[in-house]
């Protein structure tokens, strides 16, 4: 039977080649599994996904493939920690996952008193995490930085506990899936308040020196790359330079042009040094003599202060732990030094 329909076929297309009309090609199509209408098919199922949206985000929990005590363990084991089970699950509880529940619960009609949901939040142990993380922070910059005033020291202070470099942190350290929050992905106040908590909870777990060590090892090291002068400002750097020369019993500074060049131009540059008693205290190029004056005194407050960006780099790992910090001695503050009498003599204007 197969012989005959093949020379059935080959007979067909002989007297179609015989034809008096254009050649027609023939391209018999031999898969019986072919779809003419799967691309369009294809094509409109893209359409509607673009049409309907990315899908929203859902908890790995919505999967079957969560085990959040799992992942308690495996977050304290990451860091190398002894947690509390109970101390580091309420860690990441949020007030309003409590709230959420407790509404699921009033709408099933189960008694809250008779069965009670049995979560605490977060709060108290964050606002005990905040205070360890702010007295240690201020602590090891001191130490770190002994001839930096203090006000100086409560900028790169703020910075370490801003808003913005503790989100960083939180969302970097495996917070987001183990947050119990009514919303996910959480808001960025959870991920600071769970940090926070983390910290309060290994202390009450353990105790407060190994909450400092996790404070050191993962708020401290955001200061790497950072220049801690430009975190602090100063409004009247030539200011404050005579009352801290003045206060050694030096001499003001004298500023002096070095050199400068192309004057006459968009494109001048002048460079100002900065003398004291006759030696060098600080130099500084900048686009006018005014400017780079101004630059001059900073760079003259650096090295008086020793955070120049040829210091030494910040004490960190094994080497930290033989550091001892004095949490009640506070460095020199501005208004200390205004208050020596200076400031009636060489300095009247804010800084």
């Amino acid at each position: 039977m197969a012989s005959i329909r093949c020379v059935r076929l080959m007979r067909c297309m002989q007297n179609l080649l015989l034809l008096p009309r254009k050649t027609i090609n023939i391209c018999p199509v031999f898969h019986r599994s072919y779809r003419r209408g799967l691309r369009g098919y294809l094509k409109e199922l893209y359409e509607r996904r673009l049409k309907a949206g990315p899908e929203p985000e859902r908890h790995p929990s919505e999967l079957g493939i969560w085990n959040h005590d799992a992942e308690l363990f495996a977050f304290g084991k990451r860091f190398g920690e002894e947690f509390d089970e109970n101390l580091l699950k309420r860690a990441f509880v949020q007030r309003n996952y409590i709230t959420k529940e407790e509404a699921k619960r009033k709408e099933l009609g189960i008694d809250l008193t008779t069965v009670p949901l049995g979560l605490v939040d977060n709060d108290d142990l964050a606002k005990k995490g905040e205070e360890i993380a702010s007295r240690y922070v201020k602590a090891y910059l001191r130490y770190s930085y002994p001839h930096m005033f203090e006000e100086g020291i409560c900028a790169i202070h703020d910075f370490l506990m801003s808003h913005q470099t503790l989100l960083h942190i939180g969302m970097n350290i495996g917070l987001r899936e183990l947050i119990m929050s009514a919303e996910y992905p959480p808001n960025e106040q959870a991920y600071i308040l769970t940090l926070k908590a983390v910290i309060g909870a290994l202390a009450v777990s353990q105790n407060v020196e190994r909450a400092e060590i996790f404070v050191r090892d993962i708020i401290i090291p955001q200061l790497i790359g950072k220049d801690v002068n430009e975190l602090w400002e100063v409004v009247n750097p030539m200011g404050l330079l005579k009352a801290m020369l003045a206060s050694e019993g030096r001499g003001p500074p004298e500023p002096r042009l070095l050199w400068h060049s192309a004057s006459a131009t968009v494109m001048s540059l002048y460079h100002v040094g900065l003398y004291s008693d006759k030696q060098l205290i600080g130099k500084s190029p900048g686009e006018t003599v005014t400017i780079a004056e101004e630059m001059a005194a900073r760079n003259a407050l650096k090295n008086l202060m020793q955070t120049t960006d040829s210091r030494a780099p910040l004490t960190l790992g094994a080497k930290a732990r033989k550091i001892k910090l004095d949490y009640n001695t506070r460095n020199r503050s501005i208004k200390d030094l205004l208050n020596e009498n200076v400031e009636e003599r060489v300095y009247g204007t804010e800084i």
